[in-house]
């Protein structure tokens, strides 16, 4: 450091301590004026060219022209550190005895005492014979011919005996978002999830023969972590070849993120549909077994009187009983992908929704507002949007206030263009949702309790979920206990 602050006189405190920061990642480092010649190189970097500091000195730093044939590296190093800018790559260059070395290399430009000039610091990692490793490879046409003709998945990696990475293919770099100057070299456990990073690679070598053994099968599954932290699952397929004596060992990986999730998606929708298949005939159930009822007293009503309470009574559960089929009808849609569309015509479409649920209970004390907007355009299966209203408006009927002195039962149903969406709400004054359910309201078959007084059973607003995200819409729901509760949706509208 002595050394640095006598070729930087004009050091600060925040050069000092960032200079201090760069040279604790390596002990190879020279010191270079505004047009690359060495003012000063450590005795390390002097040991591995084979030259004394003073044949050095005042020389250009080869190392910084990169390969001759390289012209387009060597301007952009170059244009990245006059503007004052970090620059990391790998430079390659000869010692004195002509030996190829190679450098993991960091360049940090210092402003001097002049504003528009700078120094150079570049701190190294000798990677030399990581780099003849690969030279080796690349001289062994079979093994080449082995990795790319046989591999059919995108993530190639190749490390020695001891576990450490010397090649990796473009697929395995976009995978884990390493560049390769920066993973070359470093141990295969940077790319795995934590649990088996403490494990040598000897013991990770010995656990996948035994799990190929154990499950007798060559490929295999491994969480594998990315340079962002980010975890995914990942297919492997382990090989091992021998060159001039010393082991190398390809990893050919396929990223399984996208089918794991499918497999998953899936598992849930079966849990659905069997859940969906036993409460709708549970459902069901109940109208029917109470039809039966009111005919068996039918058949024992002596009196005009009260064969009319019975046909009344009778029609009430011949009319849930048809809600309820229609929600399951409705339910159907959501796995039909031949939905006819065409333009929607909203006043139609309601009044057809509140004549089907005039018979749900307090339908005739609530005021119903509807408003929409002249000369809407919107195209899309009116079945879908017809099972969208049906749902919220019965969700809205079933949670009414009863009427009183100073509360009208109210249901307001608005529909609106802006800009390139359409808006749907549907709000009511009447019992709300506590807090805490909230979240859980669209979930399937899930049963809400407000005061005491049981929820609808979560089939029409988790169809209601489900036809938004279909259509590429949102849905959000917002509420206050005896204040009401408004559900506000929106589709994209190309028009």
């Amino acid at each position: 450091m002595a050394t640095l602050k006598y070729l930087w006189p004009h050091m600060n405190k925040w050069m000092e301590e960032r200079i201090k920061g760069i040279l604790e990642t390596s002990t190879i480092y020279t010191v270079m004026d505004s047009y690359g010649r060495i003012e000063y190189a450590n005795t390390r970097f002097c040991e591995l060219l084979g030259s004394d500091l003073g044949e050095l000195v005042g020389k250009p730093n080869h190392f910084l022209k990169s390969e001759p044939q390289d012209s387009i590296k060597y301007l952009k190093l170059w244009q990245t550190i006059k503007q004052g800018k970090e620059w990391k790559g790998i430079l390659v260059g000869k010692s004195k005895n002509e030996n190829t070395i190679w450098l993991r290399t960091k360049i940090v430009p210092i402003k001097t005492h002049n504003e528009n000039s700078f120094k150079f610091l570049s701190v190294h990692e000798d990677i030399t014979n990581i780099k003849s490793r690969v030279e080796t490879i690349k001289n062994d046409t079979a093994m080449y011919h082995h990795i790319y003709e046989s591999v059919k998945i995108g993530i190639v990696i190749v490390t020695d005996h001891r576990g450490t990475i010397i090649k990796w293919n473009k697929g395995a770099e976009r995978a884990f978002g390493y560049p390769p100057f920066d993973i070359l070299g470093k141990p295969l456990s940077t790319l795995m999830v934590k649990r088996y990073k403490r494990a040598t690679f000897t013991d990770f070598l010995g656990l996948v023969h035994r799990l190929k053994r154990l499950r007798n099968q060559e490929i295999l599954e491994l969480n594998c972590i990315d340079n962002n932290g980010k975890e995914f699952p990942v297919e492997f397929v382990l090989s091992n070849w021998t060159i001039k004596g010393e082991d190398f060992y390809g990893f050919k990986m396929l990223d399984i993120s996208k089918r794991i999730a499918f497999e998953n998606r899936l598992k849930q929708k079966t849990k659905e549909l069997e859940l969906f298949m036993y409460r709708s005939a549970h459902d069901l159930n109940a109208p029917f077994s109470s039809a039966q009822g009111l005919i068996n007293l039918m058949k024992d009503e002596k009196t005009v009187e009260g064969m009319q309470v019975y046909i009344e009574m009778l029609e009430r559960t011949i009319g849930h009983a048809k809600v309820l089929s229609k929600g399951l009808a409705n339910a159907s849609l959501l796995s039909s992908h031949a939905h006819d569309s065409k333009e929607i015509d909203f006043a139609k479409i309601i009044q057809g929704v509140l004549q089907l649920l005039k018979e749900e209970e307090n339908f005739e004390s609530i005021q119903f507002k509807i408003g929409i907007q002249d000369s809407i355009s919107f195209v899309s299966c009116p079945d879908l949007i017809s099972t969208v209203f049906q749902n919220l408006i019965q969700n809205a009927i079933k949670y009414v206030i009863k009427p009183n002195d100073g509360h009208t039962p109210m249901v307001k149903i608005e529909i609106r263009s802006e800009e390139n969406e359409l808006l749907v709400q549907v709000s009511d004054n009447g019992k709300g949702i506590k807090k805490e359910n909230m979240d859980r309201v669209f979930e399937l078959y899930y049963r809400a309790e407000v005061e005491n007084t049981p929820g609808t059973r979560g089939l029409g607003l988790y169809i209601v979920k489900k036809i938004v995200e279909d259509l590429n819409g949102t849905i959000k729901v917002e509420s206050k206990v005896n204040k009401g509760t408004s559900f506000t949706v929106r589709f994209p509208n190309k028009k």
